[in-house]
């Protein structure tokens, strides 16, 4: 009897151990299966485990065990997971509250289309978090993103912006449909907006996003005000590498598909090489010039006025001169002036050189000023 009882004793402590030991909760056992599976590389389980880690079902709270787990599913293009990340930076609930760490993941999230994260991050531009500026356009460009995305609390904002800042929101609701139609191969589109991204209006300039829409314009589209401005910011490094090699490339490339910019600047370059090509110089001016590019017109003038790299023809520089006038060149329309005041290689006509002294005057050159002043 004795026996038994010990036994029965026994059993029943060895049971209440391996209970103890091995039993789980049905929250326990959750937790132990997306674990699994998180393990073994399936990353809606990671997320799945990131939830319980950060609400504590199943195993004890952990912020950075549910930090790693939403790490490793960001990592791997889950927006949402790089949202909650975000979030635990944000809360410092289970983690340390950092508003810079949150701010790479709310990035991450908000250019995959993650409404939550594109919201907060208008919330960071808007109030300068993060260590980013404060910016109205950076901001309502992510509201519209996110309202776009189902966000309410930011369509609300738009609908106040559009009222209290007209001028700002349809800058910005162009640059986002520029960007729909960027996406779907539009060449205009992307020239359009990598200029805004280059002059940083109305958005924050991002010299990469611009870089990457105008070579898509160019490589694709092949247009060539697009090779013009990459070749600018080759030259300068912005946007990339610094390559005077790959600026050249592209500058000849948009001269030749006739773009009047780039060919008045290979003529500049020309121009003041030493010794100076002024018969490269002037066939390039006078290509940009039948394109009518100002600055070229007044070139091609100088340069017949001159007879450099061509014959000097005073009527047709005067022809040139007349047209960069025309198009408000300040200094075309004061050597004209000149020209006809003084009558130099024409007959002289005081009336109509003073009338283009006076728009110069008008448009700030001080020597028309002068010389006005002087014959009066």
């Amino acid at each position: 009897m004795k026996t038994v009882l010990k036994l029965s004793l026994f059993l029943a402590a060895f049971f209440g151990i391996y209970w103890f030991v091995f039993y789980q909760t049905p929250e326990e056992k959750t937790f132990s299966r997306e674990l699994a599976l998180a393990q073994n590389g399936d990353m809606q389980a990671a997320v799945r485990t990131a939830d319980l880690f950060k609400r504590g079902e199943g195993v004890r709270q952990n912020g950075a065990e549910a930090a790693e787990w939403y790490r490793q599913a960001a990592a791997a293009g889950d927006a949402s997971a790089a949202y909650e990340l975000a979030e635990l930076y944000l809360t410092g609930d289970t983690l340390p509250r950092d508003e810079e760490e949150a701010l790479a993941y709310l990035q991450l999230a908000a250019q995959a289309d993650e409404p939550r994260a594109q919201r907060e991050l208008a919330r960071f531009y808007e109030e300068g978090l993060g260590g980013v500026p404060r910016h109205a356009g950076e901001a309502l460009f992510w509201r519209f993103l996110a309202a776009q995305n189902g966000d309410a609390p930011s369509a609300a904002v738009l609908a106040r912006a559009r009222t209290e800042q007209p001028e700002l929101y349809a800058q910005v609701k162009e640059l986002k449909e520029d960007l729909a139609a960027a996406r779907a191969g539009d060449g205009e589109a992307r020239l359009r907006a990598g200029r805004v991204y280059r002059a940083g209006r109305p958005v924050l300039t991002s010299n990469e996003e611009a870089a990457r829409l105008l070579t898509l314009a160019w490589e694709e589209n092949r247009l060539p005000q697009a090779a013009y401005e990459l070749s600018e910011m080759y030259r300068a490094g912005t946007g990339g590498e610094q390559n005077p090699a790959k600026a050249d490339e592209l500058l000849a490339q948009a001269a030749q598909k006739a773009y009047p910019a780039a060919q008045y600047a290979l003529g500049e370059t020309a121009y003041k090489a030493d010794p100076p090509n002024y018969q490269d110089a002037f066939a390039w001016f006078s290509n940009a010039a039948a394109g009518g590019y100002p600055q070229a017109q007044y070139m091609t003038g100088f340069m017949l006025m001159q007879g450099q790299g061509t014959e000097r023809s005073v009527p047709l520089a005067v022809k040139f001169f007349r047209d960069a006038a025309e198009r408000e060149h300040v200094s075309a329309q004061y050597v004209l002036g000149q020209i006809y005041v003084k009558g130099l290689g024409v007959a002289a006509d005081k009336k109509a050189g003073t009338e283009w002294l006076k728009k110069a005057a008008q448009n700030g050159s001080r020597d028309a000023q002068a010389l006005l002043d002087a014959l009066n």
